[in-house]
């Protein structure tokens, strides 16, 4: 070595770390090299797939990397753009392309994209694993020569496109039937219809549900898959007749792999009411405590589809006999169970619909009308005549047909479906769904296929299943804005197609929760299965860890049956895994990721499983988009602003009594991606002080929704910090109201919000803590709010009033007290209109009386009074509405009921108004002294969640 060899080392360090940046911008050059031979041909691996998805996939890909902070040049840009329009007109291409000689093209082109991901997303992770931002900047600030490269690269992959293009159309035109043809015209309900037909079925059951026998009574229904048995018993469970004669009623879902566990749990969480957590309660406690409170108590319960006697044994002991009329309906496909079940009573036999109930079935699922389109009767009754009425296989080959213009491809329908006649009825069933599978669109088969990941028969938060959806990938990205928009109406499509049941709606009308038949699921889980998208662990309990390996597929799901479990991620096939789901009641966990096999991991929900601390592993994940964990804290020294594709981060804890706010680092204002932000007690610091060169880390911009923010961080500046925000929960101590007092005038800078819910965790009041802001201090197109133990004064009503888009308004858990002179509690509504206001809740409340006209509330079509004791009686004034349609009541004293049933009565006397229905559940008794009193704290933090909206 020369002299001065001190003074060259540092030299020498840079020319090799330029050999190295200039190693992988050759690697990463040979992958756009081998995506341009890629796209001429490639053999056919495995069945057809939604190509429209994995392509979309890749869009947003190519759409991060172009607008994410790397340094890329001119050039680059250019043709990266120039390259995504192309590939999206590929895309569209895609779309609607359900003809035979096009399968080979689409299995081509979901390889392709699978693969180019896979292979450009490892790399960016590796690098960003590396040297993080920087280095990524320096790989992409190609020198001349790579540069000139790359740009030849991507005009040949532009070209190709062009090519496999024109080839497509061709091959398209030549499978053009020659001829006009006919079109229907029709418009299909998002809303789940009623059911069809049945009607001497339907008095039947009532009269047996309500029958005089005072003993309890189990009534089966039995009949095969699809043949109506849980519709038919939904109709039963909501028929305003049986909702007001029971005073508790519960539905569980017991299907094949059922856990007592968590049914014993969904009856005290459903039916009876309980919000406390339960995780350390025995399953012999649960019991006795589900026996508790019903006893003296009139109540329904369904049994949803039970296969086994043995499990009708475990379940039945829960129910206790106290000789008030109470009813378990049970539903099952096995005669042998229903005869069992409901000894010495025959079992409730569903049939297959008539000839006419069909029709009127598949033209109310087609058409949403009773008339057939002139010109397809022929075809539709050949269809319906198929179906041999069976409900499931008519809903769903309507669905399908709906989406079908034209005579012709009608005609292709009824043919596959008449190929299936000589079947027996699961069989024929089994096709008629995967016919209906195959002819979705493009778009929507990756979306329906994801429900397989769910666990069977689970009831599933729409919010969560379009979050999840984003994540993924599935959806064209046309401006973020639009992307909740794009899913939702996605979700509408399959619940027309019959494909989706809507299961829960709130106050306004919104889907909350959703579900697929167990057939279908069948049907999600065999094709995705297929198709390599899908790995389905359900273990059992034994001794020693099990190894779950994903066999190199997109989605694993695991699902424990039972018992404490222990089991490890080791495979090294997980590197292609793009989301993680564990889903289980279970307690006891010994959980060895091994996270680092998980490199391209884009969706973790860990939701269920209970950790102390968040682990630390996951923050290596750098590719996720939805992450769920549920643990007591995150240590303050964890950086969750490493996750920086995050879109959505939840963090429940579960034991909030425990748990003290978790302090979310400075970072955080550097996820640029970050949509849905959700916690149960969260403080997030203002935007920090930075360069006008890092102006957009002081925003972010994209984020919608916030629950469980703590009231000390509801500052000016955090608030123009999260400025697009449509939904917002504040929730926390008194102490942290005291702290900021005048906190909620600093909503006035949050413009977009449309939802807000503000809640305290104290169960007394600790004097007036709380005082609203002005009107004009509120967010001017605030729609929904909600109060929970915010102990306001009554009079604070008035600026609630005031609000100029309030569409609902929810006063939960003594949202409002205060005691007039003569020791009543009045709310008493004498010169403000509630201008727009259409669902009124009250609840929880301490209330004597409530004064008003219809005059104040002009638009109100809903009022729910659950568990107002002291309240006397509902405003005589609303005889008098033209737009009142619901009164319902839970726990509610006898005048209040009364005084409703008066003012149903006036209005169908007096205005010939029988629009207006009133329901009453569960009258005011002597409350147990084992049963739950109050509300726990977890249940005030619920409030504060974005998903808490009344159902």
């Amino acid at each position: 070595m020369p002299e001065g060899r001190g003074r060259h080392f540092k030299s020498c360090r840079e020319r090799l770390k330029a050999f190295e940046y200039k190693r992988e911008q050759i690697k990463l050059c040979s992958y756009f090299c081998r995506y341009e031979r890629s796209l001429k041909v490639r053999p056919r691996v495995a069945r057809e797939m939604a190509a429209y998805a994995a392509v979309t996939s890749l869009l947003g890909t190519i759409h991060l990397i172009s607008q994410s902070s790397l340094k890329l040049q001119e050039g680059h840009k250019e043709h990266l753009r120039l390259l995504y329009k192309k590939v999206r007109s590929l895309q569209e291409l895609l779309d609607n392309s359900d003809d035979e000689p096009t399968k080979d093209l689409q299995e081509k082109v979901k390889d392709l994209a699978q693969e180019v991901e896979d292979k450009v997303e490892s790399r960016i992770q590796r690098e960003a694993q590396k040297t993080l931002l920087k280095m990524l900047q320096r790989v992409f600030n190609l020198p001349t020569k790579a540069h000139g490269r790359l740009l030849k690269i991507m005009q040949q992959a532009i070209k190709d496109i062009d090519s496999v293009k024109e080839w497509f159309i061709k091959q398209r035109e030549n499978n053009i039937s020659a001829g006009a043809s006919s079109s229907a015209q029709y418009h299909v309900s998002t809303i789940e219809n009623d059911m069809v037909g049945y009607n001497i079925e339907q008095e039947l059951m009532r009269d047996q549900l309500r029958g005089h026998s005072s003993q309890l009574e189990v009534i089966s229904i039995v009949g095969m898959g699809g043949i109506g048995k849980s519709t038919f018993a939904k109709k039963m469970f909501s028929d305003p007749s049986i909702m007001s004669f029971f005073d508790v009623r519960g539905w569980i879902t017991v299907s094949k792999d059922y856990s007592l566990r968590r049914i014993l749990l969904g009856l005290l969480q459903d039916a009876i009411g309980v919000k406390e957590m339960l995780d350390k309660v025995s399953d012999d406690a649960l019991a006795d405590r589900l026996q508790k409170s019903l006893k003296g108590r009139r109540y329904l319960i369904v049994v949803d589809d039970i296969w086994s006697r043995e499990a009708w044994d475990g379940i039945r002991l829960c129910f206790p006999e106290y000789s008030n009329k109470s009813r378990i309906l049970l539903t099952t496909r096995d005669m042998k169970v229903a005869q069992y079940a409901s000894f010495p009573k025959d079992p409730f036999p569903m049939r297959f619909l008539e000839l006419e109930e069909s029709w009127n079935l598949f033209c109310q699922k087609a058409f949403d009308q009773k008339v057939c389109p002139i010109g397809f009767e022929d075809v539709a009754k050949e269809v319906v005549e198929n179906c041999k009425g069976l409900p499931l296989m008519i809903s769903v080959v309507a669905g399908t047909l709906s989406s079908k213009r034209t005579l012709d491809e009608w005609w292709k329908v009824a043919q596959s479906v008449s190929s299936l006649v000589n079947l027996d009825d699961y069989q024929r069933c089994s096709g008629v769904l995967s016919l209906s599978y195959n002819h979705l669109l493009s778009h929507l088969r990756a979306c329906f296929l994801y429900f397989g990941v769910f666990p069977k028969a689970s009831e599933i938060s729409v919010k969560k299943l379009i979050r999840l959806w984003v994540a993924e990938g599935f959806l064209e990205l046309k401006g973020l804005e639009g992307l909740e928009k794009v899913a939702a109406n996605l979700l509408h499509d399959l619940i027309d197609k019959s494909l989706v049941v809507v299961s829960k709606q709130s106050l306004a009308g919104k889907i909350k929760t959703c579900r697929i038949h167990d057939l279908l699921h069948d049907l999600c889980l065999r094709e995705a299965e297929s198709e390599n998208l899908l790995y389905m662990a359900n273990p059992v309990t034994y001794e020693g860890p099990r190894r779950v390996s994903s066999q190199g597929r997109r989605w694993v799901s695991v699902h424990p049956k039972r018992g404490c479990f222990s089991f490890i991620f080791d495979d090294l096939t997980h590197n292609k895994t793009r989301s993680l789901h564990i889903s289980s009641n279970i307690t006891e966990w010994h959980l060895e990721l091994e996270l680092d096999h998980f490199i391209l991991l884009r969706v973790l929900d860990l939701e269920t499983l209970r950790f102390d601390y968040f682990p630390r592993e996951i923050l290596h994940l750098v590719s996720l988009r939805y992450l769920a964990v549920t643990a007591v804290e995150i240590p303050e020294d964890t950086s969750i602003s490493k996750l920086w594709n995050l879109q959505t981060f939840i963090f429940r804890q579960y034991i909030p009594e425990l748990s003290g706010t978790i302090y979310l680092s400075n970072g955080i204002w550097k996820m640029s991606q970050l949509r849905h932000l959700h916690s149960t007690r969260m403080y997030l610091y203002s935007p920090p002080n930075v360069s006008a060169n890092d102006v957009k880390y002081c925003f972010l911009e994209n984020l919608q929704s916030v629950s469980g923010m703590s009231p000390r961080c509801c500052t000016k500046k955090t608030f123009e910090g999260i400025k697009k925000v449509k939904e917002l929960g504040i929730g926390g101590n008194t102490s942290d109201f005291y702290k900021k007092p005048k906190c909620l005038d600093n909503l006035i800078y949050l413009h977009e919000l449309e939802a807000l819910s503000i809640a305290s965790y104290n169960s007394e009041p600790d004097g007036l803590f709380l005082r609203l802001p002005c009107p004009g201090y509120f967010p001017p197109n605030l729609k929904k709010l909600t109060l929970c133990r915010t102990f306001l004064p009554w009079e604070d009503m008035a600026i609630i009033s005031k609000l100029p888009k309030l569409e609902v308004l929810q006063l939960k858990a003594r949202a409002f007290a205060g005691i007039d002179i003569v020791g009543e509690t009045v709310w008493e509504v004498t010169e403000i209109r509630f201008l727009e206001l259409k669902f009124l809740l009250l609840e929880k409340l301490h209330l004597d009386y409530w004064r008003a006209t219809d005059d104040y509330f002009p638009c109100l079509e809903r009022i729910i009074i659950k568990n107002c004791s002291s309240l006397q009686e509902i405003p005589k004034g609303f005889a008098d509405s033209m737009t009142l349609q619901l009164i319902e009541l839970h726990q509610c004293s006898p005048s209040l009921v009364n005084s409703a049933e008066l003012i149903r009565k006036e209005q169908l006397e007096s205005l010939g108004n029988n629009m207006l229905k009133v329901y009453a559940f569960d009258k005011i008794r002597e409350r147990n002294s084992d049963e739950d009193s109050g509300e726990s704290t977890e249940e005030v933090m619920e409030e504060t969640d974005e998903d808490s909206e009344e159902d």
